[in-house]
């Protein structure tokens, strides 16, 4: 896992845990009232149990501890979809007939329809995310536009972290974990709700699933008119809260022939494109700047509220940080 989402997940300990116990009756009590009804089997070890919650929109995150080893028969999940990474430790994870060695640089991704068997070390602390099954479900079926034909959406468990596909997945959820502390504002909940639809998008485009080859099946781009169309609401809302969706119905393109237009023309999805305008915007205030102009504030003003990962993204595209460019 990357340190600065490390950084993002430690401000979950915040709040106060939604229990902490050394009581196995109450730990079991507790993780199937969060989660569900399960199976668990002490092996070994002191019980120091915990477990933190944050609701970012439709999504739950936890972090969750036994202390000591244990063995979980959760069966099938039904209404959600569970991604967990070891914070610390290790866990064997056990998806249908798949296994996963699941350790800090290799995640799970918990179909619900399939069994679900878990090995947890002593000392192992994870990070999970619940996902409503059917946000998964109607987002796929937007993509496709039509009907999930092939059954029941199954995804690949194994998640590795160490990949371009992994950490682009760690900066959705570090994306949304920033915005933790505005989740009640009502001005926030656009931009929430966008990158909770990103990070299910992501789901859908890259983790390999039963759905992968129609997702991916070639398809006409779409029209030339609605590309355009997209790109000027973009640029006229570029500085808003802005989702996949405001952009597929400004246009007047599905989801699935919108983003392939965008692939197609940019080698980029639509809120990609959107990103690399700020950018743009974001370079150009800076270089303008009056004295004593302030970085967070430019960066704010051009639509990223998350200063660490506003300057990472902009000294991997321009060669220098954005204070760098505010100083020449």
């Amino acid at each position: 896992m990357e340190t600065w989402l490390k950084g993002e997940v430690q401000n979950l300990y915040d709040k106060a845990p939604l229990f902490a116990s050394s009581d196995p009756h109450e730990t079991r009590a507790q993780t199937g009232h969060a989660f569900k009804e399960h199976e668990l089997r002490w092996n070994g070890g002191k019980v120091d149990a915990a477990l933190h919650r944050t609701d970012l929109g439709a999504l739950s995150f936890f972090i969750l501890r036994y202390g000591a080893a244990v063995h979980i028969e959760a069966g099938r999940l039904n209404g959600f979809m569970l991604f967990q990474v070891p914070l610390s430790g290790s866990a064997q994870i056990r998806v249908g007939g798949h296994s996963v060695a699941a350790s800090p640089q290799t995640g799970a991704l918990v179909s619900p329809t399939l069994p679900l068997q878990l090995d947890w070390s002593e000392g192992c602390e994870q990070l999970l995310l619940k996902i409503p099954r059917e946000r998964v479900e109607e987002t796929c079926r937007d993509l496709l536009g039509g009907e999930l034909k092939n059954g029941s959406i199954e995804f690949a468990p194994e998640m590795p972290m160490d990949c371009a596909m992994g950490r682009a997945w760690q900066h959705h959820l570090g994306g949304l974990l920033a915005n933790r502390g505005f989740a009640t504002e009502a001005h926030a909940r656009p931009m929430i709700r966008a990158q909770e639809q990103t990070l299910i998008h992501h789901l859908l485009l890259r983790q390999p699933s039963n759905y992968s080859e129609r997702l991916w099946r070639q398809s006409p781009a779409a029209p030339q008119r609605k590309l355009r169309v997209a790109e000027e609401f973009i640029r006229g809302h570029l500085f808003e809260p802005l989702s996949l969706e405001q952009i597929a119905a400004a246009s007047g393109a599905s989801l699935r022939s919108l983003c392939e237009a965008f692939r197609v023309h940019y080698d980029c999805s639509p809120m990609g494109y959107v990103r690399e305008k700020r950018l743009d915007a974001a370079r150009g205030a800076l270089q303008t700047a009056a004295p004593g102009a302030q970085v967070t504030d430019i960066a704010l003003a051009c639509g990223f509220s998350h200063l660490g990962r506003f300057a990472a993204i902009y000294r991997a595209r321009y060669g220098e940080t954005p204070l760098q460019t505010l100083k020449r």
